[in-house]
């Protein structure tokens, strides 16, 4: 049994154990995912070969192109975590793998944040007055409470 994480730090490296172990690399996250068909440095980029490359990221090897851009493109729209057939959470992993691009975990920072911490939800927001009813309801998160394991956790 796991040891409850009594630090930030510890529950990062409790997920990161958990998702290095557990992930087949088979990328069906990645294809789940909405955001790679607009960015152009992920125009036929191989699934596993991304998921391969996010691993790594989280092992503090040097990213590959593709990998950081499709931590750098994510919305944290959990389209990721229903496709995982081993449970793992997809989103979860890429904002590990953010943390880490960023410069979060104490490594070199690769790629810009956001400094408004309200990006997303303004995102969000902006997205409210934009989309249809049918829209929203595929591009919007689920509650907290409705995603595979409640909160999250693995």
């Amino acid at each position: 049994m796991d040891v409850k994480p009594q630090t930030l730090r510890e529950l990062i490296a409790q997920r990161v154990e958990h998702t290095l172990a557990a992930c087949t690399r088979c990328g069906k996250c990645y294809q789940a995912c909405p955001m790679p068909g607009y960015s152009q440095k992920l125009a036929g980029a191989s699934p596993g070969s991304v998921v391969t490359g996010i691993l790594g990221m989280l092992r503090g090897e040097a990213p590959q192109e593709q990998a950081l851009e499709w931590t750098r493109i994510c919305t944290q729209s959990a389209s990721c975590i229903p496709a995982c057939p081993e449970g793992i959470d997809p989103m979860m992993m890429l904002r590990i793998a953010r943390f880490a691009a960023l410069g979060q975990l104490g490594g070199e920072k690769l790629i810009r944040g956001k400094d408004d911490p309200q990006f997303f939800l303004k995102i969000m927001a902006w997205a409210r007055l934009q989309l249809s009813d049918q829209e929203r309801a595929v591009w919007q998160k689920p509650p907290i409470a409705d995603r595979p394991h409640g909160d999250g956790a693995a």
